[in-house]
């Protein structure tokens, strides 16, 4: 979607405003969800239209590099959370997006299918957080919690695996920002990344920590 995305600004560039002028150079930015794509799309424009396109400095903000491992295993802690929402966000994106993995109503206790209904663009994460248990993974069958956790082959798990990103080798420069105090998305996922980054060969690939007195996620 980013990568047609620029390819419109250049063509509205090019052909529909004399007025409105781009260069070459190439700034990706983004903060939580917006991290994640960032870095998202820095790893499949150097790795699918490098002929295209070339990164001058990629920005990820508080991304969930870690689907798979940390953002995983925070949900299966079992302990309230400050967004419950973004966990029926994330599992329902996934039913849709890979349908092999099951339906909602396979994953879901009954009396919590109706969110999926909330989901329509009409009801903010507020309202959907009021609608659900603070500890966010308390909405599915204990059975389906239990056979995700044994299961390493889970289909669930497999999606998740591979929408991870903390494990390429970014060429052009990269600063990861990330909130040492963020609850909702840890700071872990930051450190995993740049730490495998730089194993793997990149280097120009920088961390920088915000200090957990500037706050939270949302602060």
């Amino acid at each position: 979607a980013v990568v047609d995305m620029l390819r419109a600004v250049r063509y509205y560039a090019a052909f529909e405003n004399d007025q409105f002028l781009v260069n070459d150079q190439l700034f990706l930015a983004g903060y939580s969800e917006g991290g994640y794509a960032t870095m998202a799309v820095h790893n499949i424009i150097e790795r699918d239209y490098s002929d295209e396109f070339t990164i001058t400095t990629s920005f990820p903000l508080a991304g969930a590099y870690s689907m798979s491992g940390i953002m995983v295993d925070l949900m299966l802690e079992q302990q309230p959370y400050g967004e419950p929402f973004y966990f029926p966000f994330v599992l329902f994106a996934y039913l849709e997006s890979y349908p092999s993995i099951g339906t909602i109503e396979e994953f879901l206790l009954p009396e919590y299918v109706f969110l999926f209904d909330l989901f329509d663009g009409y009801h903010s994460g507020s309202e959907i957080n009021d609608a659900m248990p603070s500890i966010p993974i308390a909405i599915m069958k204990p059975e389906e919690i239990q056979s995700f956790e044994e299961d390493v082959n889970h289909p669930l798990r497999i999606a998740l695996q591979s929408n991870d990103l903390w494990d390429w080798t970014p060429q052009a420069s990269m600063y990861i920002f990330h909130g040492e105090g963020d609850e909702l998305v840890p700071y872990d996922n930051a450190v995993l990344a740049y730490s495998q980054f730089v194993e793997n060969g990149a280097v120009d690939i920088h961390l920088e920590p915000i200090p957990a007195s500037f706050g939270g996620h949302q602060d």
